[in-house]
């Protein structure tokens, strides 16, 4: 993968406020323990958010999901991904668990009530971009092997060949996708500028802290991506 990311200027048109917190890191050897410990702190934290300001209404995802509007996209079809988490704790008593990688991102997500992704570099042709769909561009969500054509105008993200996710982290291809033998990723996480410069600060850190002594390794390529130079 030749850059960890590319965002076009289309879509900072459909979302001025948007930022995007992406970067590398090599898997080292997830301490497991500790990742389900942090899981399940994130969860109870997560649930205990929802209970006060509900799955829709937390401040955070009332943000996310305003500035989908404004970009005439339904939140209805598509909430951000964070509050497909947040609705989960309505209906479960434990987080689910996918595998050490995907739990610790997840785990990151629930605990900033952010949206949070990440996908295989050995996995993306070329670089990896965050571009306004052309529409009818095919599409095969994980474990299906049926075509979903995009829609113009959707917000994507995709390398060189395909589309990785659809309308942001939504809904995900098998391209990309962290596995167990997953060795190498980028990762990306998804806030707004009026969300403040604490949430952004406190993201960073939970980021490079959380994925290193979990994961042990190193984030490198720590980048944030905005349209204005200040929060």
């Amino acid at each position: 993968m030749s850059k960890v990311l590319e965002i076009s200027s289309e879509v900072f048109d459909k979302i001025p406020d948007l930022i995007i917190i992406s970067g590398k890191f090599e898997i080292g050897f997830p301490d497991t323990n500790e990742i389900q410990s942090y899981l399940k702190e994130s969860w109870d934290s997560l649930t205990k958010e929802v209970k006060t300001h509900g799955h829709s209404s937390h401040p955070l995802i009332a943000q996310w999901r305003k500035a989908l509007q404004e970009a005439k996209v339904s939140v209805k079809k598509f909430p951000p991904s964070i509050q497909a988490l947040a609705k989960r704790t309505q209906r479960f008593d434990a987080p689910f668990n996918i595998n050490p990688i995907v739990d610790t991102y997840n785990a990151i997500s629930m605990d900033l009530v952010l949206p949070g992704g990440a996908y295989d570099i050995e996995k993306i042709d070329g670089g990896l971009q965050l571009r306004v769909s052309t529409g009818g561009e095919s599409f095969s969500p994980i474990g299906k092997s049926d075509d979903y054509p995009t829609v113009l105008g959707e917000i994507v993200y995709a390398d060189d060949v395909a589309i990785i996710t659809r309308q942001f982290l939504w809904q995900q291809a098998d391209k990309g996708k962290i596995t167990e033998s997953t060795r190498s990723m980028v990762f990306v996480f998804e806030l707004l500028t009026g969300m403040g410069q604490e949430v952004l600060d406190n993201a960073v850190n939970a980021i490079e802290d959380r994925f290193s002594s979990l994961l042990d390794g190193d984030v490198t390529d720590l980048h944030i991506h905005k349209q204005y130079p200040r929060v």
